[in-house]
């Protein structure tokens, strides 16, 4: 838009006057000659700006698409492998045999320990981060 802007005001004839503030010899001629290229071309030059535009519309398109597709797949990896460390799937095919009760009991068990001890390491974790930030906050202070 700026290049189009930039090239209308060259060629108007109140930009091409020169020091003594006549007009120059072909400042007429300028806008007559792009007339003159708008007409011979036609329909052309809409199917010539219409194609430049369309890639790069596709372009920006496809990118996004491209980043949308990758973030879905990394998100869906994140998860199965989130559910991995939650429910681990050794518990959990204790858990789907329905034929034998004390196999379910104990996976059942298995699970509720698992993520016990994640919960408990998550404090843990938690609480050293917490108390290493009050020890850091004693001695800037």
């Amino acid at each position: 838009m700026r290049a189009l802007s930039r090239l209308l005001t060259e060629l108007l004839p109140s930009a091409q006057r020169s020091v003594g503030g006549r007009l120059r010899g072909d400042a007429l001629l300028k806008p007559l000659v792009l007339v003159v290229i708008v007409v011979l071309v036609g329909p052309d030059l809409f199917a010539l700006v219409e194609l430049t535009t369309l890639p790069e519309v596709l372009g920006a398109t496809l990118f996004v698409i491209a980043f949308a597709v990758g973030f879905e797949l990394l998100g869906v990896a994140a998860l199965k492998w989130f559910r991995r460390l939650l429910l681990p799937p050794e518990y959990l095919m204790l858990v789907h045999m329905r034929g034998q009760p004390l196999a379910v009991a104990f996976g059942v068990l298995f699970v509720a320990a698992h993520i016990l001890f994640l919960a408990t390491l998550l404090a843990t974790l938690c609480l050293l981060s917490y108390v290493g930030a009050l020890a850091l906050g004693q001695l800037v202070a």
